[in-house]
């Protein structure tokens, strides 16, 4: 068999993955298979093969992909990098959270979502999703940095926190959690039709935090 170059082994894998998102964007993701993606694809069985291995390695390359075209690590650095006090880095931190979830695509909810169901069906697959995927990455990103900003805020004395610090950490990721899982149930499944500011939503959370970290 011929050798072939990499700019084509990239073309077929742009071409399965395309096809895998329309799939993804007519029935969940739990429910995708191999077979939905060589149909939309319009390659054999055989060449599929060639280059994901099961239906878990189309997801994972996916939602890379999908990640990989919002990614804002970067975006953390920049605030980091031109923002001086703690308070005013936690504020800029979760403003960029709030514009980042109102204006991302509703497929990027949609996957966390749905892996979630998918996670708690095959609990065997957790690992080997949460290691290859870069979504991941960016949220705990964001978290880590939060977290630590914070923390030095204190060792620094600049917060004297009301509430001990690990409980204000609780708090921020079921807050999140809660926000998120809500922004997604509107956007993607049309769930509870009064859809709430989320731009609002994180300022109420961003003076919250505040409060319990002893900012008057």
């Amino acid at each position: 068999m011929p050798k072939v170059n990499e700019d084509y082994i990239q073309k077929k894998k742009t071409q399965i993955l395309d096809a895998a998102f329309v799939v993804f964007k007519r029935k969940p993701l739990y429910e995708m298979t191999m077979l939905d993606v060589i149909k939309e694809a319009g390659i054999s069985k055989g060449g599929i093969y060639r280059y994901f291995g099961d239906i878990d390695e189309v997801i994972i390359a996916l939602l890379n992909r999908e990640t990989a075209r919002n990614n804002y690590k970067h975006k953390i650095d920049e605030i980091l990098a031109s923002t001086e006090t703690t308070v005013s880095i936690v504020e800029a931190l979760f403003d960029f959270l709030a514009n980042y979830i109102h204006n991302s695509p509703a497929t990027l909810g949609k996957f966390q979502f749905e892996l979630t169901v998918y996670f708690a069906n095959h609990p065997n697959k957790s690992e080997k999703f949460k290691n290859s995927l870069t979504e991941q990455e960016n949220g705990q990103y964001f978290i880590s940095t939060l977290f630590n900003e914070i923390t030095k805020g204190v060792n620094k004395g600049e917060l004297q926190t009301i509430f001990p610090l690990n409980d204000i950490f609780t708090y921020i990721i079921t807050t999140i959690d809660g926000v998120v899982h809500k922004v997604v149930l509107q956007k993607c499944y049309s769930v509870n039709a009064n859809r709430i500011d989320v731009i609002q939503i994180f300022k109420m959370i961003s003076n919250s935090v505040l409060h319990m970290l002893g900012v008057k």
